[in-house]
């Protein structure tokens, strides 16, 4: 009895490898909860993570930032740039086995457009009118060119949901998503897990190759690096820069980093409600006494080892549009207080306020002790992630480090940060000026006349400094060596077609 009891405990072994084979399962730990999985009304970096599971785009972007197919196999624009025709993939279904057509298309713009909470309005803007001109082909009519388009159609702007879905859940399709990419919805557990399943109807199904991907919220970087070194996860993306030797010396894992899009800068609140009315608030010599106080060398050098790039401007230098005449300033310690005096102060207050990650925190101490050398009293208030990012989309702070993922023109970057209606402009900086040459800049075809324009608008926004860029991060992920396939992309989002367990 017992030799058969041991026999039948091996077949049980045995089986139960065979169905974890079968039914693969990638688990990936990531930093922060999203928010809607709606890709019309997401604001956040972890819900684009997600949603590079659930949701194909019109285009998407290669890792050396060129535009490339996605559910739109080719496209053409017109002479003038105020139209553009898209041919789209045939046989594509969305996770409800309708059909992806151009009048999904037509659909899903016009959603973005006109939802009342949407987040891709100033996205697609210029877009006037779509037409169905086929099953297979779609016309984008522009009110004024607008250069930017395709870069925002590789982003949340151009993924398609299911209008069957989102018609008829209406408000609840947040809770339970319908697109047309490689998993599908499962289910959410908040402040815990995501789980998405492989759509077998996904039109390059055969590069799929998970069963399931299962994203647990951890937002502690040095935990999500144990959990895959202990075995508990698969992948962990945002990995500390002062981790890296630690995922470097380990046999069963593998670092996976490049370059990014991103951007970390103190944002000022600058004319929104009492929290604008500061020192710092009011007076743009203040802020560049600030500026000058800090030293983003040695914030790069302390809090993450040097891995990620000091810089100060919202677009890295990777981008063909980096001003590379205007270098950040050497700290000036004597040069700020000067400044300080002359705005007829001693001290200056001021509050930073910042999610509670490593990362953030370090630089928060980093800069109140820099900062407090030449006059500044700073103030630090660190909150949990969800209350930190409703506070900061309300307005809600006197300075808050923001943490931008990127895109791969400027255009989004810049009109959200800096126009007087853009999305993220949650600091309310307002200046016509500024607005005007944004505007030029996205209709503007010839690159070199397009780089002279940015050039301006980045003068003009780093003398009014309602935001001080401070560094670009890279990208790291770290990976258990049985996952094979991973290629990283600048906008940092885990792209799982072709990603897939090796012996």
């Amino acid at each position: 009895m017992k030799r058969t009891g041991t026999a039948l405990a091996a077949i049980l072994m045995i089986a139960s490898g065979l169905v974890s084979a079968s039914a693969a399962t990638l688990r990936v730990g990531i930093q922060d909860d999203p928010d809607a999985l709606d890709p019309a009304l997401s604001g956040t970096y972890s819900g684009r993570f997600v949603f590079a599971a659930l949701c194909d785009k019109l285009v998407d972007i290669s890792p050396d930032l060129k535009i490339v197919p996605q559910l739109a196999e080719a496209w053409e624009w017109s002479a003038d740039g105020k139209s553009i025709t898209f041919m789209l993939r045939k046989n594509v279904t969305f996770h409800d086995g309708t059909a992806f057509d151009a009048a999904a298309v037509k659909f899903n713009i016009e959603r973005m457009k006109t939802m009342p909470d949407s987040k891709r309005k100033a996205e697609l803007a210029p877009v006037a009118s779509v037409e169905a001109l086929a099953a297979d082909k779609v016309k984008f009519n522009l009110s004024e060119p607008f250069v930017p388009l395709l870069a925002n159609l590789s982003d949340r702007a151009g993924m398609m949901v299911s209008p069957k879905a989102a018609t008829e859940k209406a408000g609840e399709f947040a809770a339970a998503p319908v697109c047309a990419g490689p998993y599908q919805f499962a289910e959410r557990k908040s402040r815990d897990l995501i789980r998405v399943k492989k759509y077998p109807g996904y039109w390059d199904a055969a590069r799929v190759g998970y069963d399931e991907v299962v994203y647990y919220y951890v937002p502690d970087s040095t935990v999500r690096l144990s959990r895959v070194r202990a075995g508990d996860l698969d992948l962990a993306e945002r990995i500390a820069p002062t981790d890296l030797k630690t995922v470097r010396d380990d046999p069963n894992l593998a670092l996976h980093s490049g370059q990014g899009l991103a951007v970390s800068h103190l944002m000022f609140n600058v004319g929104a409600g009492a929290k604008a009315d500061t020192p710092l608030g009011k007076n743009s010599t203040l802020r560049q006494a600030f500026e000058l106080a800090i030293d983003r060398n040695v914030i790069n050098r302390v809090a993450f080892n040097g891995e990620f790039l000091a810089d100060n401007q919202m677009i890295p230098p990777s981008s063909p549009f980096y001003d590379s005449a205007r270098k950040a300033p050497a700290r000036d310690v004597a040069k700020a207080k000067a400044m300080i005096a002359a705005a007829g102060m001693t001290r200056v207050p001021v509050e930073i306020q910042y999610e509670n990650t490593a990362g953030d925190s370090r630089v928060a101490q980093i800069i109140q002790s820099m900062a407090g050398e030449a006059g500044f009293d700073v103030k630090l208030l660190p909150m949990e992630t969800t209350t930190a990012i409703e506070r900061y989309m309300n307005g809600n702070f006197e300075a808050y480090i923001g943490n931008w993922s990127g895109r791969a023109d400027p255009d989004p970057t810049l009109v959200a940060f800096f126009s007087c209606a853009g999305s993220q402009n949650v600091n309310k900086y307002c200046n016509k000026d500024l607005d005007a040459i944004l505007n030029q800049a996205r209709g503007e075809a010839d690159e070199a006349k397009r780089k002279a324009l940015y050039a301006k608008a980045t003068d003009i926004y780093l003398t009014a400094l309602s935001s001080i860029p401070l560094h670009h991060p890279n990208w790291f992920f770290a990976a258990r060596k049985s996952v094979g396939g991973i290629v990283m992309v600048p906008d940092g989002l885990l792209r799982l077609v072709g990603v897939k367990p090796v012996n």
